[in-house]
C-alpha cells in the first residue's frame, strides 16, 4: 500500500509542477496574459476530467499494478517528447489561423494535454487497486484524493518557490518526467526487470535530449549570444550581446540595452525619452522615484549627468537587481536607493514627496494592471511635490495591435491630472498606431505648453544636462488627437488590460 501511495503522491506533484513550469514554456511565444494561463487552466482541468474516466473504465477492465505502472512511464516519455522541444509547436500555434486569443490554448492543449491525461488516470486507477470491499470505498477514495491533493501542494510550492527560481526549464521538465517514469518502473514488481530497462533507456536517451543539446535560445536581436539566462519567479531573463551592444530582455521582450565598451544607451531608447520629460518641470528636480530598474538605465543616467538628483529605484525582482550591477555595470552610489518590491506598495509606503515619480515596468508582454488605473494615478499625485511630473514609459508592443490599452491608460491619467502630454517619434511622425516607447507625461499645472515651447525648454534641459539626446527627445512631442474616446477608465475594481490589448474595446 505504501508503493501505491507514494505512485500517487509523485503523480499529483508532477502534474501541478507542470502546469505552474506550463506558463515558463508558453511565455516566450504567448507572453503571460490572462489569456496564457486560462489556456493552462483550462487544459489541465479538462485533461484531468478525462483521465478519471479513462482510468476508472480502465481499472475495472484490468486492475493490474504493473498496468498502473505502465501509464505513468508513458506519460513520462510524452512529456519528454512533446517538451523536449517546445519551440517549433509553439511558433506554429502562434500563426494558426484562428483569432489570436486562442493560440494560447492550441499550444496548452497539443503541450500538456496527453501526459496530462495520462496522470489524471493515476487516481481512480489507485483507487480500484486499494479498495478492499464495498464498505471501505469511500475511505480508501478519500484517502488517495487526499495523498494525490497533498502531492500537487508540494509539487505547485517546490515548482514556483523553489525549482524555477533556481534552475532552467530544461533539467526541471527532464526530471519532472523522470519522476514519472522511475515512479511507474517501481509501482509493481510485476515484470520489473523490463520497466526498469525501458525506464533506464529512455532516461539515458532524455538526458542526452535536454542536458547535452539545449535548445538555443532565439533572441529578438539577431546574432545575438546569449551570455547569462535565467529563470526567476517573474521573467525568463536573458543577458544578450549582439555587436558592440549588450541588452535585456524578459523572455522575448527586450528592457534595456547599452554600448558594451562606453556603458552609453544609445540615443532613440527611451531612457533619454524619461529625462527629456524633466522640460515640463521649472526647476531641476531634487530626487526621482523608479519603479521598474530593468538593466539600471535610468538612475545611472541621473548619476552621471545629474549626481544632485536622489533616485530610488524599485525592482519587483531581485535577480534583475543583481543582472543590472554585473552585467550593466549598474553600481548605485550615496545618493541612490534600490528597493525590492512591488512598485506600487513601496510608493505608497515611501511618502516623498517626490519631484518626479517614473514609470518604467513591464512585464515580457504587458504593464501590471495595477499600475494602469485611476487609482494609481491617484496615489502618484498624492506623492508628488509642488511643480512634480509624472512619467511613464509606455513600449507600443505591450499596448495591443491598435493601442486600446494605452488610450485607455491616457483617460484614466486625465481624471487626476489636468495636464498630459506625450513624447513618441512614431506619432509625431503622423504613425496612427507605434510600436516603440511613448513617454506619457502628467503634471498638475494647467499651463499646456506650445510646440516652440516645449522644443525651446528641451533644449533648455538637453544644455543643463549635457546631453543632446533630450533635444532630440523633445522634438518628438505630439500635437495630435488623443483617441480616448470610447475608451474605458481603468479602476482598480475593473482594469480589462488582457482583453484590451487582444480584444479591443
Amino acid at each position: 500500500m505504501v508503493r501505491l501511495y507514494t505512485v500517487v503522491f509523485l503523480a499529483g506533484a508532477a502534474l501541478m509542477g507542470l502546469e505552474i513550469a506550463g506558463s515558463r514554456i508558453m511565455a516566450p511565444v504567448f507572453g503571460s496574459s490572462i489569456y496564457v494561463w486560462g489556456a493552462l487552466i483550462t487544459t489541465f482541468l479538462a485533461s484531468l476530467s478525462t483521465g478519471y474516466a479513462l482510468g476508472g473504465k480502465l481499472a475495472d477492465r484490468r486492475p493490474s499494478p504493473a498496468l498502473l505502472g505502465n501509464i505513468l512511464v508513458a506519460a513520462g516519455f510524452c512529456l519528454w517528447l512533446l517538451l523536449a522541444r517546445p519551440a517549433p509547436l509553439l511558433a506554429l500555434c502562434n500563426a494558426a489561423p484562428v483569432p489570436e486569443r486562442f493560440r494560447a490554448l492550441l499550444a496548452a492543449l497539443l503541450l500538456f494535454a496527453l501526459p496530462s491525461v495520462l496522470m489524471g488516470m493515476v487516481s481512480p486507477f489507485a483507487t480500484r487497486l486499494a479498495a478492499r470491499d464495498v464498505g471501505s470505498i469511500g475511505r480508501t477514495a478519500g484517502t488517495l484524493a487526499a495523498i494525490s491533493t497533498a502531492g500537487s501542494i508540494v509539487g505547485t510550492f517546490a515548482m514556483a518557490f523553489l525549482l524555477i527560481p533556481a534552475f532552467p526549464i530544461e533539467p526541471i521538465l527532464f526530471g519532472t518526467g523522470a519522476v514519472l517514469v522511475l515512479s511507474g518502473a517501481l509501482a509493481s514488481t510485476q515484470g520489473l526487470p523490463l520497466r526498469l530497462g525501458i525506464a533506464s533507456l529512455g532516461l539515458l536517451a532524455a538526458a542526452g535530449v535536454f542536458l547535452f543539446r539545449p535548445e538555443a535560445v532565439a533572441s529578438p536581436l539577431p546574432g545575438g549570444t546569449v551570455v547569462f539566462r535565467k529563470e526567476t519567479a517573474y521573467h525568463r531573463l536573458l543577458v544578450v550581446d549582439q555587436g558592440p551592444r549588450r541588452a535585456l530582455f524578459f523572455d522575448n521582450f527586450a528592457q534595456g540595452m547599452v554600448d558594451r565598451a562606453s556603458g552609453r544607451t544609445p540615443d532613440y531608447f527611451y531612457p533619454n525619452g524619461l529625462a527629456a520629460a524633466l522640460l515640463w518641470r521649472r526647476d531641476p528636480p531634487r530626487n526621482a522615484f523608479i519603479i521598474g530598474l530593468g538593466a539600471g538605465m535610468l538612475p545611472r543616467f541621473f548619476s552621471e549627468k545629474a549626481p544632485g538628483i536622489a533616485t530610488t529605484s524599485v525592482e519587483i525582482d531581485p535577480e534583475v537587481v543583481r543582472v543590472a550591477e554585473k552585467y550593466f555595470d549598474f553600481r548605485p552610489d550615496s545618493n541612490d536607493r534600490v528597493l525590492v518590491g512591488d512598485g506600487r506598495s513601496l510608493l505608497a509606503r515611501e511618502k516623498g514627496p517626490w519631484d518626479v515619480i517614473y514609470l518604467d515596468a513591464f512585464f515580457s508582454d504587458s504593464v501590471p494592471f495595477h499600475l494602469t488605473t485611476l487609482e494609481f494615478f491617484q496615489l502618484c499625485r498624492d506623492r508628488l511635490a509642488p511643480g512634480g511630473i509624472f512619467a511613464g514609459n509606455i513600449a507600443g508592443l505591450t499596448m495591443g495591435r491598435d493601442q486600446h490599452l494605452f488610450w485607455a491608460m491616457v483617460r484614466s491619467a486625465q481624471q487626476v491630472f489636468p495636464n498630459v502630454a506625450m513624447l513618441s517619434p512614431e506619432l509625431a511622425g503622423g504613425a496612427t498606431r507605434f510600436s516603440g516607447s511613448v513617454i506619457l507625461v502628467c503634471s498638475m499645472s494647467t499651463e499646456r505648453l506650445s510646440r516652440e515651447r516645449v522644443f525651446a525648454e528641451g533644449d533648455r534641459v538637453a544644455t543643463a544636462l549635457g546631453h543632446p539626446a533630450i533635444a532630440s527627445w523633445a522634438r518628438t512631442f505630439y500635437e495630435g488627437e488623443l483617441r480616448t474616446e470610447g475608451a474605458p477608465i481603468l479602476t482598480d475594481s475593473f482594469a480589462p488590460t488582457d482583453a484590451l490589448q487582444h480584444l479591443g474595446r
